[in-house]
């Protein structure tokens, strides 16, 4: 982890800025191991995805951007604002101990405040460089193509791992970052790689294959070659996964991607997050029908709806917890768990709940709301015909859309999400800035313009 600094610098001095941010974020994500961390006290913990953001961020800016700047969205300062605080709101009515059960849980003490905070200014570094860096049509192209190249590039060895179980990050850092039993579904194994479990893989690619599709409704190419053939490749591999979720998810997509136009994307996006942003107002009343799908999911398996079941009433318990502090959350140190006897009891799968349990209302609706804010941002690049343009900011939306949606019942938020989110909360520059203006301004930075 701490040689990716080197790869990043070398990738910044061979590539454009664009070009060098995407592997430099991605490839790390990608390639560096799971479930590991340096976690110093009281700075942030470095692992895969904190390291290249820092990295990726300070590169960017030394080496400059290569377009004008976007016009500032107070909204979106505000709503980073209210992330960074967040958890130090949270310190206000947790910085006192927790005894259940014979059990002492520590406080969420103000130092733990500032740690976490900082934390989460990391995690927007990611999305200010698409919002600064991915503001041209080109940049907005070239992110979406990076889906599904690399999915191409990791088919490899996850067609391996399907093949021969996965064993790729035992063999190169010595470890397995998950339960390796439940990577063995319906009589063969999920793919893993280097990252921290299956599920995680299958919704990287589905996010793939949705991309591909997205590139064949524009008709372009990915190394030369038809996106409907990566498309078509890229679905078979994301079968592969054995993934339910992530499958329904492509399956319901890829239609509306192929028989829609682009402003039929942004709206299924916008729906999208706008219910992923209201879900645990929803789920406490009862407006989202989790019960009924559970009794529908029998006809499917008995098993999967065994265990979707015993998710919904797990969330249950701890939305019911959640919800005796919904402002501010009860902060971290396994606070807002559910204890049995002083024994923990509770299992937390779905980002939604493990935000919203922290963090209450104010760190959950800033953490989504951050999204939902760029893909409204970027609505109005979509309003006029359909161009090279109007596809990438409408499909890198309806692939923030999906991934935020994957957050409710699993915690995969993919460093291609930030940049995405980013990119398509720039998308309204050349709609608002006048084209004197613009030309003005590239007249009077030749060199960025180069």
């Amino acid at each position: 982890m701490f040689a990716w600094p080197l790869v990043s610098v070398i990738l910044f001095a061979k590539l454009p800025v664009e070009k060098a941010a995407i592997w430099s974020l991605v490839g790390g994500w990608l390639l560096l191991p799971s479930a590991t961390m340096v976690d110093a006290p009281l700075i942030p913990s470095l692992d895969k995805f904190t390291i290249p953001a820092i990295t990726t961020f300070l590169l960017c800016w030394l080496k400059g951007p290569q377009s004008p700047p976007p016009p500032r969205s107070l909204l979106i300062y505000l709503i980073a604002c209210g992330l960074f605080v967040s958890p130090l709101l949270s310190t206000l009515n947790n910085s006192y101990e927790l005894q259940i059960g014979g059990r002492s849980l520590p406080g969420f003490y103000p130092l733990d405040g500032v740690k976490l905070a900082f934390h989460n200014a990391i995690m927007l570094a990611p999305f200010f460089v698409g919002m600064r860096f991915m503001a041209s049509d080109d940049a907005r192209a070239l992110l979406l193509k990076s889906l599904p190249a690399a999915g191409l590039f990791y088919s490899i060895p996850m067609l391996f791992e399907i093949r021969m179980s996965p064993q790729l990050h035992r063999w190169v850092y010595g470890f397995f970052p998950h339960s390796f039993a439940q990577q063995y579904r319906d009589g063969g194994f999920r793919p893993v790689v280097f990252l921290s479990h299956g599920l995680e893989v299958a919704i990287f690619a589905t996010m793939a294959v949705i991309g591909a599709t997205i590139l064949m409704r524009g008709k372009w190419q990915i190394f030369r070659t038809p996106a409907l053939w990566i498309a078509a490749y890229l679905a078979a591999v994301q079968l592969l996964c054995k993934s339910l979720g992530a499958t329904v998810y492509a399956i319901v997509a890829a239609p509306i991607v192929m028989f829609t136009g682009p402003r039929t994307w942004m709206r299924t996006a916008t729906a999208i997050i706008l219910i992923v942003c209201a879900y645990p107002m929803l789920r406490t009343f009862d407006i989202i029908p989790v019960h009924r799908v559970t009794e529908m999911a029998k006809s499917i398996s008995a098993d999967r709806s065994s265990s979707f079941k015993a998710r919904v009433n797990n969330e249950d318990i701890l939305l019911a917890k959640a919800n005796e502090k919904p402002f501010f959350g009860w902060g971290t140190w396994g606070r807002n768990r559910i204890y049995e006897g002083g024994e923990d009891i509770s299992v937390t799968d779905g980002a939604w709940i493990i935000q919203y349990g922290m963090y209450g209302w104010l760190g959950y609706l800033c953490y989504f709301g951050l999204f939902a804010a760029a893909v409204f941002r970027g609505r109005g690049a979509v309003r006029g015909s359909v161009n090279r343009n109007s596809i990438a900011v409408a499909g890198l939306s309806l692939l923030v859309a999906i991934n935020l949606l994957d957050l409710l019942p699993n915690a995969s938020l993919l460093p291609f999400t930030y940049l995405a989110a980013g990119a398509v909360a720039s998308a309204e520059r050349v709609r608002e800035r006048p084209r004197a203006k613009r030309q003005k301004l590239n007249g009077s930075q030749p060199a960025l313009a180069q």
